[in-house]
């Protein structure tokens, strides 16, 4: 049965990832800013103030962005190295991993939920708030903030 519906559907690819336009406001905003430093003789500091110049503007990593940087004569690489974004814990830490136990516990809990909601109804069907109900008793029980997937997928 899955194939019949997807071998008639054709999904458009995603797409790439960091590709962002740049308007001509955010160009000249780039070309201000770095006119005001030598790429050449960038401190940590120098970089810090750049990149959170660009950030404020909504500007965000892209191949339009380091192509800008390069025809003024910067290197984002080498700019993000200066500044060292990586060190600065820019991304959130990854969530704590999950054993198999711990998945297999959420499972059934969720299962007998389910259950239970749906022996609870004259319906074979959740609801929309049956579902959010749920997920809030699974979050709670679990203590898994909101907001974030009940099951780390993540290696």
């Amino acid at each position: 049965m899955i194939n019949s519906v997807s071998s008639g559907m054709s999904m458009p690819p995603p797409p790439p990832r960091g590709e962002q336009k740049l308007t001509q406001d955010q160009q000249t905003l780039i070309s201000d800013t770095l006119s005001q430093y030598d790429p050449e003789n960038l401190t940590e500091s120098d970089a810090l103030s750049i990149i959170e110049t660009f950030s404020e503007a909504g500007i965000k990593p892209s191949a339009a962005l380091e192509e800008s940087l390069a025809e003024l004569g910067f290197d984002a690489k080498e700019l993000g190295d200066i500044a060292q974004v990586a060190d600065q814990g820019q991304r959130p830490p990854p969530p704590p991993k999950q054993s198999s136990d711990q998945i297999s516990s959420l499972v059934d809990y969720l299962a007998e939920l389910v259950e239970e909601k749906l022996a609870s109804g004259d319906t074979d069907k959740l609801t929309d708030e049956d579902k959010e109900s749920i997920m809030a008793q699974v979050f709670k029980e679990f203590d898994i903030e909101d907001r974030t997937s009940i099951i780390n997928t993540s290696v």
